[in-house]
């Protein structure tokens, strides 16, 4: 099917914003800034759920930089890393093109260039919300995924209060004072879904994908933008509430994960 107009800007746009972050995009897993403690959770969260998989082969789409592949890497497993910016995957090449066992390619999750069943393992983090149509992406997840593998997705949580806040009242009133002081629009930025758990594990579900777990994660309760103003009360406030990420009260995070495997 012929991509939209819509869609190649939406792509074109994708990777014009994460070429420009490629050489500082790492750093963000750095320091004690309520993004920090939102990569690094997220991430830690992936790890816990490949757990103690035995080592084989596995697909990282929108690989960024490549901040996982270190770990993958040492757990034994054969890593490859997609990404549609080419400036990620010239970072990943830098940092680790001594390794024999990381492979990186520029590539679309809407048509990944490997054969059916290729991997035991397929992660997203990060990837699937700036993608124009998720059946697609999901249906492509599935197919490099051999039976039995993995399928792991993080994906921003629609129901969190603070992802209310920001799509309505903050980015709103932010628009209105742009109209008030002769502005004008905001220029174009790339876009991205939020997700309800349900609707998700439906569309994996569709596409033969068994969901075995999901996980909550970066309970953020401060609005934006005080949680960038105030980390020191952010971070501690986030850790302390991981625990909920199961529980009854895990739609306050802000974003969640699912974790699938392969018929």
């Amino acid at each position: 099917m012929k991509p939209s107009d819509e869609s190649e800007r939406q792509n074109q746009l994708v990777i014009e914003t994460f070429d420009a972050k490629a050489p500082t995009y790492a750093a963000g897993y750095l320091g004690q800034s309520s993004t920090a403690h939102s990569f690094v959770i997220r991430r830690t969260r992936v790890y816990e759920l490949v757990g103690d998989r035995p080592p084989g082969t596995m697909l990282d789409v929108g690989c960024g930089p490549g901040v996982t592949v270190e770990h993958f890497v040492r757990r034994g497993f054969d890593v490859h890393g997609v990404d549609i910016a080419p400036e990620m995957i010239a970072e990943c090449r830098r940092l680790f093109g001594d390794l024999e066992a990381a492979h990186f390619s520029v590539g679309a999750i809407e048509s990944l260039q490997f054969p059916d069943g290729a991997f035991d393992v397929v992660t997203a983090m990060g990837t699937v919300e700036y993608v124009p149509d998720d059946a697609v992406a999901i249906a492509e997840m599935a197919r490099v995924a051999r039976p039995g593998g993995l399928v792991i997705v993080t994906l921003p949580n629609a129901w969190s209060p603070y992802r209310i806040w920001q799509r309505t009242v903050y980015r709103g009133a932010r628009a209105l004072v742009r109209r008030l002081t002769g502005r004008g629009p905001a220029p174009p930025e790339v876009s991205h879904r939020e997700y309800r758990e349900q609707v998700y594990c439906q569309l994996l579900s569709a596409r033969g994908l068994r969901v075995v777990d999901v996980v909550y994660y970066n309970f953020n309760l401060l609005i934006f933008p005080l949680d960038r103003l105030l980390p020191f009360l952010v971070v501690p406030l986030s850790r302390a509430l991981e625990r909920l990420g199961r529980g009854p009260f895990r739609w306050l995070g802000t974003g969640f994960i699912v974790k699938a495997e392969r018929l």
